[in-house]
């Protein structure tokens, strides 16, 4: 198979694509960005059948929600999900929420079974998206300028210092450590003495108070929104 026939056969959904669930971080309130709620809509029409979105922040169905769209397979009286978590990092969600989250939808009345994929942040294809984005700045950026900066939410343990050290390695960034308290996020653009990206798929608070030096979350980036609906879109 040639190169053009295989991206094809990649990017062509599935014939019998299983109903998605994706778990988003969300705002409080359970409030979900609106680029979540469009890449759910745009992968629903292409994949033909229901996707989910379950936010962090909001409470778990007591029962099967109604599908999002009468799509086809919506009203299957048993259904297997796949779980996606939109996840970048392997912090406490990953590791703790994403099982209780699927434990609990696989419990729920008319589904048959969940299927997990690994988070967003540990495909290959997006580590690659990050470091073409990495080199993207380092270009834009002055002669002079320190190597573009990744900021991260804070993260413990060992398997985050692996993960980050990693990361770090696949884009060639600095890796920074960013709390998202207010008198921080204030304090943060006085120490920025270099191009920085946001490690957020979707809006939120260090995308809102810094938009003016740290750009757009990544999900309204070309370049990661075509990794990640390319990805979603052949799951079976």
């Amino acid at each position: 198979m040639d190169h053009v026939a295989a991206a094809l056969t990649l990017a062509r959904p599935p014939a019998m694509a299983t109903p998605l669930l994706l778990v988003v971080h969300g705002r409080s309130g359970g409030v979900i960005p609106p680029e979540l709620n469009e890449l759910a809509a745009t992968l629903a029409t292409r994949r033909r059948t229901p996707v989910w979105l379950q936010a962090l922040t909001a409470p778990l169905p007591a029962v099967l929600p109604s599908a999002p769209s009468p799509l086809q397979g919506a009203n299957q009286a048993e259904q297997s999900l796949t779980l996606v978590p939109l996840m970048l990092l392997p912090g406490a969600h990953v590791r703790e929420d994403i099982p209780a989250i699927a434990r609990h939808w696989g419990g729920l009345c008319g589904v048959a079974g969940i299927r997990r994929v690994p988070f967003v942040g540990a495909w290959p294809s997006w580590q690659q998206a990050l470091g073409a984005e990495v080199r993207q700045l380092a270009q834009a950026a002055a002669a002079d300028a320190q190597p573009p900066l990744l900021l991260h939410h804070p993260l413990e343990g060992s398997l985050a210092d692996r993960y980050l050290n990693h990361l770090a390695q696949v884009s060639g960034a600095s890796l920074r450590s960013t709390p998202y308290s207010a008198d921080q996020l204030a304090e943060l653009p006085l120490s920025l003495n270099a191009p920085a990206l946001p490690l957020a798929l979707a809006a939120n608070r260090l995308t809102d108070v810094l938009a003016d030096r740290v750009g757009p979350p990544l999900l309204l980036r070309p370049r990661f929104r075509a990794v990640l609906q390319e990805r979603l879109e052949a799951l079976p």
